[in-house]
């Protein structure tokens, strides 16, 4: 007698590329597996790819691949490459590289050329005027609450030692050691919150901006193309391109975007912003802070 277990389990349909692939990969015949095998360590190539150009990178027929794509489950290619390139903008680094894009492939000049490109993508997306009352809001809240997770930890983080040199009430929430109902208490109309929450976000990204929407708190959210429609209702919505040429998210975009801020931020506060600073270099030489 079969194990009810086991039964339910083999039921469960899998969910993304290499489960299904992992549930039939012993017991595929040897062109298909050859597909499999480039499929494994280039996942993106199925959104990028043909079932031509596929087949070809994997030394197979194009017989080889259909024949794949349906044991997979999928009712066609079309449909698998429309999920993979669903999955691929979700931005996981192993689903953005392709075959044949070896170390000869990316070179220096390409990289940059792509930079330059996310930037002008930017430009040409973001409201000067958001910017420019994003910055008042900035200059008048009580207190200036930020988050960010992943690697937009690292953006909130400079975004808030820059807005920490200006003025006073600046946080990243939570601070290291504490939750984030511990950096989000008290918030309220009178204060502003600024979410970084570049692709492949945490659920405390949207638990923040659920509070912060209770509580009827301003909110700017510093984010990619993708992360509009997350951010629901928000007064501001920084949308910075990261698509880059590498395999990792390119965040040139967003770091131009917080040092823009700032600058204007310096102008806006005036005198009080450079006294800030003018106090902040005198402690530096006192407490011997910088060599």
């Amino acid at each position: 007698m079969s194990d009810p277990r086991s039964s339910s389990q083999d039921r469960t349909p899998p969910t993304t590329l290499e489960q299904r692939l992992s549930r039939c990969y012993e017991a595929l015949p040897g062109s298909e597996r050859r597909v499999a095998d480039l499929l494994l360590n280039f996942p993106a190539s199925l959104a990028t790819h043909t079932a031509t150009e596929l087949a070809r990178e994997a030394g197979t027929s194009k017989a080889a691949v259909s024949r794949l794509i349906h044991r997979l489950g999928y009712g066609s290619y079309a449909a698998a490459r429309s999920e993979a390139r669903k999955r691929r903008q979700w931005g996981a680094p192993i689903d953005q590289d392709v075959p044949g894009s070896g170390q000869e492939d990316y070179g220096f000049d390409r990289h940059v050329n792509a930079d330059m490109e996310v930037l002008r993508q930017t430009l040409e997306s973001v409201r000067r005027e958001d910017l420019d009352s994003l910055v008042e809001a900035m200059a008048e809240a009580r207190r200036i609450v930020i988050i960010g997770h992943r690697n937009s930890a690292l953006l909130a983080n400079f975004l808030r030692g820059h807005l920490a040199l200006l003025r006073d009430g600046v946080e990243l929430a939570p601070m290291h050691g504490a939750t984030l109902a511990e950096g989000l208490v008290g918030i309220g109309p009178r204060d502003l919150l600024i979410a970084v929450g570049f692709r492949r976000r945490v659920p405390a990204f949207a638990t923040a901006l659920e509070v912060a929407r209770r509580t009827r708190t301003p909110t700017a959210v510093l984010t990619d193309p993708t992360g509009g429609a997350l951010a629901g209702p928000v007064r501001w919505t920084l949308a910075a391109h990261c698509r880059g040429a590498s395999i990792f998210d390119s965040y040139v975009a967003a770091v131009s975007l917080v040092n823009y801020l700032a600058e204007r931020l310096v102008r806006h506060l005036g005198a009080d912003a450079r006294a800030r600073l003018r106090e902040i270099e005198r402690l530096h030489g006192e407490l011997g802070d910088l060599i």
